[in-house]
């Protein structure tokens, strides 16, 4: 008798347990979560063929629709520009999954996958002749200002082409802010791979700026290779991370700052 009620009390915590749990946290408003603001980074190989890197901050709304910015460096041109479009959840919207389409000033189409937190995910464009993919990133709960990166500590990643130092390059390393937030410097260097030239561990510091709207600019500077780099930011993930793109002519990196 006793085996019995214990099988019994075995099935019933199984069925309850299946019927609770779920593995997927996604619903058809997803992109509304938080603000409703998101960060996208794409990065690979646009026709021409050319290298293309994007950085997009977009403000997601019901009914569909999306307005934004997207900066792009194609083949080491670079611009940045309003954008607007549409977006939606598949079916199920359980399934984590749906499309993201840029209808102004041209036409970008984007399939994304949800982790199941829904506050970030991947993409891939889908336009013929493109063969780029990256992430997504929720921008979360924070008010952005200059101290909104005080006395915080990423590491540093970076990818593209920086042509003046010998073409392709990646980097890595630790960064730190000041107590204003507009000053960091390597804690205490980063890596450089810049390919055929070889690979450099060295010292670098910079600046930035964060605005309101979690969008910003700064400058990363490696006096070692005696170049500077330009760039534009986007904070997502509430200030954990920081989305950016370097806007030098001739240049093609994107990278993230994590915290």
């Amino acid at each position: 008798m006793k085996k019995r009620n214990l099988f019994a009390l075995l099935i019933v915590v199984t069925v309850f347990g299946a019927s609770t749990i779920s593995f997927a946290a996604c619903t058809a408003t997803s992109l509304l979560n938080g603000s409703g603001v998101w960060g996208i980074q794409s990065y690979g190989q646009a026709p021409g063929p050319k290298l293309d890197n994007i950085l997009i901050q977009a403000s997601f709304a019901s009914g569909g629709t999306f307005t934004g910015t997207e900066w792009e460096s194609l083949g080491g041109s670079f611009s940045s520009f309003a954008i607007s479009g549409t977006w939606a959840m598949g079916t199920p919207a359980s399934a984590c999954q749906g499309t993201i389409t840029v209808t102004s000033p041209s036409t970008q189409t984007f399939n994304f996958a949800l982790n199941t937190t829904a506050k970030g995910g991947t993409v891939v464009q889908v336009d013929i002749g493109h063969t780029m993919a990256g992430f997504m990133l929720a921008q979360g709960t924070v008010t952005c200002s200059n101290l909104t990166l005080k006395k915080k500590q990423f590491s540093l990643y970076s990818n593209g082409t920086i042509p003046a130092v010998g073409g392709l390059v990646t980097g890595m390393g630790e960064i730190k802010f000041d107590a204003t937030g507009t000053v960091f410097n390597a804690n205490p260097t980063v890596t450089l791979d810049l390919g055929a030239a070889g690979n450099f561990v060295v010292p670098a510091n910079g600046t930035a700026s964060t605005a309101g709207d979690c969008t910003g600019s700064g400058v990363l500077t490696v006096p070692a290779l005696g170049q500077s780099f330009n760039v534009d930011t986007v904070v997502v993930s509430s200030g954990k991370e920081v989305l950016w793109i370097v806007t030098n002519p001739g240049d093609n990196v994107t990278g993230y700052f994590l915290q």
